[in-house]
C-alpha cells in the first residue's frame, strides 16, 4: 500500500518547476516519480486527472497507486465517474477499500454499483475485517493451485493467473473448499521436475497469520521469517488472502510514525503534515499539553508544601532543576528502551521480574555514580556538608525511581492493551518530575532534622 510522499520544501520548489503537462516527458518516468510530480505541481484534481488520462496505459493505472490517499480521494470525489471507474477498478483490492472507506457515503454509493460483481464481492469481504488487524490489510489476489496437478501444469496455470495477480513468487496449494495444503516457490517449480506432482514438492508446514492478528505483530512475524509474503488464513486454515511486503514495510512506517508522535506527547494523525487542517493539528497537540499542564503543577504544588525547608536553607531550590532534570532524562531512557524492545519483541510482560532485577541493578550504579558527582559539586561549590548530602543521596533515590518506574510502567501498559509509548517521552518526564520533587524534599527534611 504504498504511497507518493511529500519531499522537503527545497526539493518541492525544484518539482514545481517541471511542467507536468509534458506528457511524453512524463511517460519516461516511473509511475512513482510521476506521483511525486503531481503531488507536488500545484495541479487541481481534475487536471490530475487529464494528465493520467493523457498518459494513459497501464503507467497511469499504477501512477493512480502511488498517489496519497488525499489526492485519490480527491480525485474521486472532483472526477467523472466513469472515469475513475477504471482506476478504482485496477487498484489492489486492499487499497481500494482504504479509499472507499476514505471517501463521502454518496461518491462511494454512486461507484459501487458500477464496479464488476467481483470485486465488490472483495471489497465487502474485505471491509468487514477490523482496522488493525492482518485482514484488513491484505490482498486477495494471489496463486493457488491443485495439490494434484504436475510441475508442467502449474507452470501454465501460472501464466494464467499473473496478469491478475499481486505476486506470483509464492504459489499456495489449497483443497476445493480453500483450505490451505501447503506452498511452494516460484524458484522450486521452476527446478523441479516437469512430471513431478505439487504434493511431492510443496512445502506443508506453512508459516501462515490468523486474520484477526494484530498488524504490528503480523508485520514482526514476516520480517522475521524474511518472507516476500505471507498466508492469511481463518481460524479453520482457509486460505483468505496474502500479506505482502510492501504492506509490511507500510506497516511498519505507520507503526513508528504513531509511537513518535506518542513519545512526543501528540495525538496520533495519519494525515501529511501540510495536509492536516491546522484546528485538528491544534487539538493533537493541546490535548497532551493540557495533561502535562495540570500534571506539572503537582510539582508547584509540592514545593509549595515544603516551603518551610525552602525558607530554612534557601540553597535547596538552586538544586532542584539539576536533580528533577537528571532523574526526568532517566526515566525517559529506560521508557524508551523497554518500550522499543516491546516493539522489537525482546521483552514482554512476562519478563517483568527480570526488567526488575536489571533495572534495579543500573538504578543503584547510575545512582551512586551521578549522586557521588553531585555531592562534590555540591561541596566544592558551596562549602556546604549537608547541602552536598542532601543533593547527593536525593540524586541516588531519584535514580532508582526513575530508572524503575521507566522500565516498569511500559510493561504494565503492554499488559492491559495500552500503547507502551504513552510513557516516553514528556509524559513520563513529567510524572517523575513530580516524584523527584517528592523525594528532594523528604530527603531534605529528614536530614535537616537529624543534623540540625
Amino acid at each position: 500500500m504504498s504511497a507518493a510522499t511529500r519531499p522537503d520544501p527545497e526539493t518541492a520548489s525544484t518539482c514545481r518547476m517541471i511542467e507536468p503537462h509534458d506528457v511524453e516527458s512524463l511517460r519516461e518516468l516511473h509511475p512513482a516519480d510521476i506521483a511525486e510530480q503531481l503531488e507536488n505541481s500545484g495541479l487541481s484534481p481534475l487536471d490530475i486527472i487529464e494528465t493520467l488520462v493523457r498518459i494513459g496505459n497501464h503507467k497511469a493505472l499504477e501512477t493512480f497507486e502511488q498517489l496519497s490517499i488525499e489526492t485519490q480521494e480527491a480525485c474521486l470525489e472532483a472526477g467523472n465517474t466513469r472515469t475513475m471507474l477504471k482506476f478504482i477498478e485496477n487498484m489492489e483490492p486492499d487499497d481500494r477499500v482504504d479509499l472507499l472507506k476514505a471517501v463521502d457515503t454518496d461518491i462511494r454509493e454512486a461507484i459501487m454499483p458500477l464496479i464488476a460483481q467481483a470485486e465488490r464481492n472483495e471489497i465487502r469481504r474485505l471491509w468487514d475485517y477490523e482496522e488493525g488487524t492482518a485482514g484488513a490489510v491484505m490482498t486477495t489476489e494471489y496463486c493457488s493451485l491443485a495439490a494434484d496437478i504436475s510441475v508442467r501444469e502449474a507452470l501454465e496455470g501460472l501464466r494464467l493467473q499473473a496478469p491478475n495477480k499481486e505476486t506470483i513468487y509464492y504459489v499456495y496449494i489449497t483443497d476445493g473448499t480453500r483450505h490451505l495444503l501447503g506452498m511452494v516457490s516460484l524458484r522450486d517449480l521452476i527446478m523441479s521436475k516437469p512430471q513431478a506432482r505439487l504434493a511431492d514438492v510443496m512445502e506443508v508446514n506453512v508459516i501462515s497469520i490468523r486474520h484477526d492478528q494484530d498488524v504490528e505483530s503480523a508485520a514482526a512475524q514476516i520480517q522475521k521469517y524474511d518472507f516476500l509474503a505471507m498466508p492469511v488464513v481463518d481460524h479453520e486454515n482457509r486460505l483468505l488472502g496474502i500479506i505482502t511486503v510492501d504492506d509490511v514495510i507500510d506497516i511498519i512506517e505507520a507503526e513508528n510514525t504513531e509511537d513518535f508522535q506518542r513519545i512526543s506527547a501528540v495525538v496520533p494523525f495519519e494525515e501529511e503534515y501540510f495536509r492536516r487542517p491546522m484546528p485538528r493539528l491544534f487539538w493533537s497537540r493541546f490535548c497532551w499539553l493540557a495533561i502535562l499542564l495540570f500534571t506539572s503543577l503537582l510539582s508547584t504544588t509540592i514545593m509549595e508544601w515544603n516551603a518551610p525547608q525552602l525558607q530554612q536553607m534557601v540553597a535547596l531550590a538552586f538544586f532542584i532543576p539539576m536533580v528533577v532534570g537528571t532523574c526526568g532524562n532517566a526515566a525517559t531512557q529506560s521508557a524508551t528502551m523497554v518500550v522499543r524492545a516491546l516493539a522489537l519483541g525482546e521483552v514482554c510482560p512476562r519478563d517483568s521480574l527480570r526488567v526488575f532485577g536489571r533495572e534495579l541493578l543500573m538504578g543503584l550504579a547510575l545512582g551512586v555514580a551521578l549522586g557521588l558527582m553531585a555531592y562534590f559539586r555540591v561541596f566544592l561549590q558551596d562549602r556546604h556538608l549537608l547541602l552536598a548530602g542532601i543533593v547527593g543521596i536525593s540524586l541516588l533515590a531519584t535514580m532508582l525511581l526513575a530508572n524503575l518506574g521507566g522500565a516498569l510502567i511500559p510493561l504494565v501498559l503492554k499488559r492491559i492493551n495500552l500503547d507502551p509509548a504513552l510513557t516516553a517521552g514528556p509524559v513520563m518526564a513529567t510524572i517523575i518530575d513530580a516524584l523527584g520533587i517528592t523525594i528532594y524534599f523528604q530527603v531534605a527534611a529528614s536530614m535537616m532534622r537529624a543534623f540540625h
